[in-house]
C-alpha cells in the first residue's frame, strides 16, 4: 500500500547539497529548507530522489524521517500512513514551518 512518490513541489523538501554552479534558494520563514532550481532540460520527476518501501520504514524506524502525505485533509482522514503528516500539496508553501526540522521528508500521495 505505500508508494512513497516525490511531487515536484514536494521533492523540494530534501535538504540535499545543490549542483555545482547552482545557486540554492532559502526559503523563509524555514531556513532549513532550500529549493534548487532543476535544469530546465531535465523532467522534475526523472530528477527526483526515489526510495523504496523498506528504506522509508527504516528511516522512519529511526527517526531519521517522517511521512508527509500531500493529498487533500478528506483523503487523508479515510486512510493514511500511521503516524503521516497532512499537508497538501496546495498548502505547501504557506505552511511550510510546520514541517519538522532536520529529518527527511518522505512525500506519498497514495
Amino acid at each position: 500500500m505505500v508508494i512513497v512518490a516525490l511531487t515536484g513541489a514536494a521533492s523540494a523538501q530534501y535538504k540535499t547539497p545543490a549542483p555545482p554552479g547552482t545557486t540554492a534558494i532559502p526559503v523563509s520563514p524555514n531556513p532549513n529548507v532550500q529549493i534548487t532550481p532543476v535544469n530546465p532540460t531535465e523532467h522534475s520527476l526523472e530528477s527526483a530522489r526515489r526510495i523504496g518501501r523498506d528504506e522509508a520504514i527504516k528511516m522512519v524506524k529511526e527517526k531519521k524521517a517522517v511521512y508527509v502525505d500531500v493529498r487533500s485533509k478528506d483523503q487523508f482522514d479515510i486512510e493514511h500512513i500511521k503516524g503521516a503528516i497532512n499537508l497538501p500539496v496546495t498548502e505547501i508553501p504557506a505552511r511550510m514551518k510546520e514541517l519538522p526540522k532536520n529529518k527527511f521528508l518522505i512525500t506519498y500521495c497514495a
